[in-house]
């Protein structure tokens, strides 16, 4: 900055130097706000299937036991409809196929981190769900175990954060025993002898026949031998309690041994 100052007939030039302002690095980040971590989704399925193209001479325990080591490194993809939180967004035809979307979730032990999910467009959904595939090591009905940009983060699941179940339920069809969160939409196809374990299958174009996954009620799904089933019988009951709400409600019962499991799911969206 400059300043002229006049004495009779005579100018002076007078230079001011204005010391220029630094943020301290702790301001900086003040400026720009809490980081926002990204959640991307891991593809485990996609990169068991294509291990099982590359070596064919893979056993399914071999397979499995790469397909679970990937697991414990980058998550399964859970697939979360969360069209309850993008109520107030208008997609269009001309809207991408894949959208981002940052959302606030509280940690389990009460702090607070955003998150920038990819959610697929509800106009290319069979059913006009909102999925968002969210890498994961535990998915129960209250917390999640998700990764993000390569780190675990236990994390309260957000009652917006829909997927389907499948319960175990006794005779009456009516009480609830167990219940699992299934990353996918699936039917069973078989349970374990001690009622602990379900199994679903892969979705075809995965070309995975071998293999089944299974799900626990607290622990990460796990690929698995599909000899686990063999004795695993499943028949669909057609007499069951049904639900004006739910058109695709469906009971299956699975017969292991010397004893019956009965199994409550809702049917895959088609």
């Amino acid at each position: 900055m400059s300043t002229t100052l006049r004495f009779g007939h005579v100018s002076f030039l007078v230079l001011a130097l204005i010391p220029t302002l630094q943020l301290s690095p702790t301001a900086q980040t003040a400026r720009k706000g809490p980081p926002v971590l990204s959640v991307n989704r891991s593809n485990i399925i996609s990169e068991v299937s294509e291990r099982a193209k590359q070596s064919p001479s893979l056993t399914p325990v071999e397979l499995a036991a790469y397909g679970n080591d990937r697991i414990a490194r980058k998550g399964f993809d859970y697939r979360f409809d969360i069209c309850d939180i993008l109520n107030h967004r208008d997609p269009t035809s001309s809207s991408p196929a894949e959208f981002m979307r940052n959302h606030q979730m509280t940690l389990t032990d009460g702090g607070k981190l955003t998150f920038s999910f990819a959610i697929e467009n509800p106009y290319d959904s069979l059913c006009g769900e909102c999925w968002v595939s969210v890498p994961s090591l535990q998915v129960t009905n209250k917390k999640m175990a998700l990764i993000a940009e390569g780190k675990r983060y236990r994390v309260r699941r957000p009652p917006s954060f829909i997927l389907d179940e499948a319960q175990l339920v006794d005779e009456t069809l009516k009480k609830v025993l167990r219940t699992w969160q299934l990353p996918y939409q699936a039917v069973p196809v078989g349970i374990s002898a001690d009622g602990t374990k379900l199994y679903l299958d892969f979705y075809d174009y995965y070309e995975l026949t071998q293999l089944v996954l299974e799900l626990s009620e607290n622990g990460p799904p796990q690929f698995r031998d599909r000899a686990v089933i063999k004795s695993s019988e499943g028949k669909v009951i057609e007499d069951h309690p049904k639900d004006a709400t739910n058109a695709y409600l469906s009971f299956m019962s699975f017969r292991v041994g010397e004893r019956s499991y009965r199994i409550k799911f809702s049917g895959p969206c088609t």
